[in-house]
C-alpha cells in the first residue's frame, strides 16, 4: 500500500518538462559552378515563446585583380511578439560592418556601419520576419521581411513557378523551396551571381526536467 502511495505519488509530481530543438542547415556557395565557401543556418526553438537564428558564411572569391574575403554572421532573437534583437556583422578585405537592430520602448533602434554609410535609425513597424527566418519558412506572397545587414524593408514576390524572389538595395535573390525546404538561393549582385545549394541538414532535440 505504502509502495502504491508512493508511485502515485511520483506520477503526478513529475515536473513539466522542457524540450529544445536545433535545426541546422549546410550550404555551399557557388560561384560559376566553382565552390567558393559555405553558409550554416541554425535555429534553435529555445523555448514556445523564444527563437534564436543564426547565418553563418565565410566566402573566399578569386577575381582578376584581387581576391575577395567576406565572412558574414548574423544572430537574430525573437519571443511571441516579434524580433526582439538583431547583429549582423560583415568581416572583409574591405573592411569590418555591422548592423544592430534593437526593440526598446515600443520601437527599434538601430545602429549601422556598411561600406558606403553608417547612420543610425529609429523604426516603429513591427518585425515579424527576417531575412534569417526565409532559410527555414516558406513565406507566402508579398510577404514582409526585414533585411538585418541592410536595415532595410522588402516584400518577397511569388512567381508563377513557385520560386520567390525579393530586392535589396541592388541585390536580387531568388529563393527555390521544395516542401517547404529551401533548396537553393541565387544571388543576384553586380560583382558576379551566387548561388547557395542545400547540401545538408539535420534537427536535434535536447530534453532535460
Amino acid at each position: 500500500m505504502n509502495r502504491l502511495i508512493f508511485i502515485l505519488y511520483l506520477f503526478y509530481n513529475i515536473p513539466v518538462f522542457s524540450q529544445e530543438t536545433v535545426e541546422m542547415k549546410k550550404y555551399a556557395i557557388e560561384m560559376a559552378g566553382i565552390k567558393v565557401g559555405e553558409m550554416h543556418a541554425t535555429k534553435h526553438q529555445v523555448s514556445k515563446d523564444v527563437v534564436n537564428y543564426k547565418v553563418k558564411s565565410d566566402v573566399k572569391v578569386n577575381l582578376l585583380v584581387f581576391t575577395l574575403k567576406i565572412k558574414y554572421e548574423v544572430n537574430s532573437q525573437f519571443d511571441k511578439n516579434g524580433l526582439v534583437f538583431s547583429e549582423a556583422k560583415v568581416n572583409s578585405n574591405k573592411g569590418n560592418f555591422y548592423t544592430t537592430t534593437t526593440f526598446k520602448n515600443g520601437h527599434y533602434e538601430v545602429k549601422s556601419k556598411q561600406e558606403k554609410k553608417e547612420f543610425e535609425k529609429m523604426l516603429t513597424s513591427y518585425i515579424s520576419w527576417t531575412s534569417s527566418r526565409l532559410f527555414f519558412d516558406e513565406p507566402s506572397h508579398n510577404q514582409k521581411f526585414y533585411a538585418e545587414y541592410y536595415a532595410l524593408f522588402n516584400n518577397v514576390k511569388k512567381n508563377k513557378d513557385g520560386t520567390f524572389t525579393c530586392q535589396i538595395e541592388n541585390n536580387i535573390d531568388k529563393y527555390v523551396y521544395e516542401s517547404g525546404r529551401l533548396i537553393k538561393v541565387i544571388k543576384k549582385n553586380p560583382i558576379k551571381n551566387i548561388e547557395l545549394r542545400l547540401i545538408s541538414e539535420k534537427m536535434q532535440a535536447d530534453i532535460g526536467l
